[in-house]
């Protein structure tokens, strides 16, 4: 047999390969890294901005805002989200943030505490609303940015 009908990759061929996939996924991951951690910061705000309606729907019904999670029909309170927006136990493996709740006579802050994995998110950190609406967030980047 001559080496013209041999049909295959030889080892050199697949280790350039090898190399070349290697290197697309260590500029790859980082960025789909980054990603992950803008898409649940967005989760968490528009939880808050569920609770918040929640909250207003509560104050037209009783004149006042709920002092906890539970009169707005949530499991627990506080409560935790996962990367699906879905309320988890605050144990859960699965847990992005802890939502939490400060109120006073005829106001309330709501707070998005990142939690395991999301803790990454130095820019933004834990992110609040108030019942005025303002929203602000407590990491290294400006609140714009965040929300």
């Amino acid at each position: 047999m001559s080496r013209a009908q041999h049909k295959g990759f030889t080892l050199i061929e697949l280790i350039v390969v090898i190399s070349i996939v290697a290197i697309l996924l260590l500029m790859t991951l980082p960025s789909y890294h980054r990603q992950l951690i803008n898409i649940r910061r967005s989760l968490g705000g528009a939880e808050l901005m569920n609770v918040m309606l929640r909250q207003e729907q509560y104050f037209i019904e009783h004149k006042r805002y709920a002092n906890n999670f539970l009169d707005l029909g949530f499991r627990a309170s506080p409560y935790a989200i996962d990367a699906d927006g879905t309320e988890v136990s605050l144990m859960a493996k699965s847990r992005v943030y802890l939502i939490d709740l400060t109120t006073k006579k005829y106001s309330y802050t709501l707070y998005a505490k990142p939690q395991l994995s999301q803790v990454e998110d130095h820019l933004c950190a834990t992110l609040t609303l108030n019942s005025l609406g303002i929203k602000s967030a407590m990491g290294a980047g400006p609140p714009l940015l965040c929300w």
